[in-house]
């Protein structure tokens, strides 16, 4: 009988270990699926009421207390600290906010949290009130961005020259963009066409208000068919680096359907530039602009750190809405080459290059082609051919494909693909660079 006690007591005593442990098991899995965003963050009545607000958070990925198994360090890629949602939660209280999403940085080290501020509110003394709070690193406005591109559907003109111009048959003798990762941050892109099926390797969506019909992506599709699209499949067109590992991640929604016309803001792209950093891609394409925007310009100097290249589009004028993220220092700015705005003083620090963006055929959803223009094109362009001089050589600088691209327009340019005469152009300008700055 006493020994029938001892089991009894050893099986409850197993048991009551059993439970927590399964439970410690199933909660990372769960804690994967945790990211809220309230539809209200894409309601653009009320953006100029929402704020993002970013602290420092060394909680990020600690193991939670009682955890053993190193495994379950990470809590998902969206999944908050509990010590900053707390934080979140009393600032939301203290200021009567309302919290639309929130979701750790991981490279940079911050928790983020959009709040919205009611109609009977001060948004100036909000911020205000919140840049003192000792709590707070950084408050700022929600930046809406824009992609920078229109159709061009006349029947006249179904001629395309870019392609022919730049000798791209020859340059694809050399390097075809393989091995080379570029992501696209825009709209999202339809990768059941034709000249995209199999190009486009991963998708993510950090959009939840969701278009409609998925074949409103036109803008991301566009840009996608000018890079990736398919070479010597019988149809269609071909894409500048045919070959390269393409990511899509959906950072912006249509403005209207059937439209060009689409928007971002400061959530969405940090979300997206966040995982891009995380992916470890080679070039990041950003055809889009917006206004210098706090958070999104310590994320891309982090990818610049990281050695990504990043190529914007160039604003079609100058003001104070417009000209971010192409003006960020390491970033490479791009207009077409029918684009004759001058670049404004704050540039002065900016790489920036021409490249077509007129009357360029290209890949849109359902199937369908259409020629497209706008800085957007000539930013995919310069996308593309990043990827092919990368092929050839992966430790070239973005300081050193700039200036390898400004001879791009010229009829010579496919020349460079020869693996030595890459190396020798490099080290003739390096050269020259270091004379003019020694003055000898």
């Amino acid at each position: 009988m006493h020994t029938y006690r001892v089991r009894i007591h050893v099986f409850f005593f197993s048991l009551l270990i059993a439970l927590p442990m399964a439970m410690l098991v199933v909660l990372p899995a769960r804690a994967e699926q945790e990211f809220f965003v309230d539809p209200q963050l894409f309601d653009s009545t009320q953006a100029d009421r929402i704020i993002l607000v970013t602290y420092t958070d060394k909680h990020i990925d600690r193991i939670p207390v009682g955890v053993a198994n190193q495994s379950y360090r990470r809590r998902g890629e969206y999944s908050s600290s509990t010590w900053g949602k707390r934080v979140a939660s009393s600032i939301e209280a203290d200021y009567k906010l309302t919290i639309l999403s929130q979701w750790p940085i991981r490279e940079i080290g911050e928790h983020c949290v959009v709040y919205l501020i009611d109609e009977d509110q001060s948004v100036d003394a909000i911020i205000k009130a919140l840049s003192e709070d000792d709590r707070v690193d950084n408050v700022q406005t929600m930046s809406t961005f824009k992609v920078m591109a229109n159709s061009y559907s006349d029947p006249y003109y179904r001629l395309q020259f870019n392609i022919q111009s730049m000798n791209l048959a020859e340059i694809h003798h050399h390097a075809t963009g393989k091995n080379v990762t570029i992501a696209i941050i825009d709209t999202g892109i339809d990768a059941t066409h034709p000249d995209l099926q199999g190009q486009i390797q991963q998708t993510k969506d950090f959009v939840t208000r969701k278009s409609p019909e998925s074949f409103n992506d036109l803008h991301g599709t566009a840009i996608a068919g000018v890079i990736a699209a398919k070479a010597n499949n019988g149809q269609g067109i071909v894409g500048i680096a045919p070959d390269s590992h393409v990511i899509g991640l959906k950072a912006c929604w249509e403005i209207k359907t059937g439209s060009f016309e689409a928007a971002c803001n400061s959530f969405t792209l940090a979300l997206a530039l966040n995982t891009a950093i995380q992916m470890k891609v080679d070039v990041l394409n950003l055809s889009l602009t917006g206004p210098h925007d706090p958070l999104l310009a310590r994320l891309i100097d982090k990818a610049v750190q990281k050695g990504m290249i990043i190529i914007a589009s160039q604003a079609d004028r100058n003001d104070s809405k417009s000209g971010f993220p192409a003006q960020q220092a390491g970033v490479i700015a791009v207009r077409s080459t029918h684009n004759t705005i001058m670049p404004s003083s704050d540039d002065s620090d900016a790489l920036a290059i021409s490249a077509p963006g007129q009357e360029i055929l290209t890949t849109l959803p359902k199937g369908a082609y259409d020629f497209v223009s706008g800085n957007s094109l000539a930013t995919a362009h310069v996308s593309g051919l990043t990827a092919l001089l990368l092929q050839i050589n992966r430790n070239l600088t973005h300081q050193e494909i700039s200036r390898l691209l400004e001879k791009a327009n010229e009829p010579t340019f496919y020349q460079l693909f020869s693996k030595n005469k890459l190396f020798s152009t490099i080290s003739i300008k390096t050269s020259k660079n270091h004379k003019q700055h020694t003055g000898s």
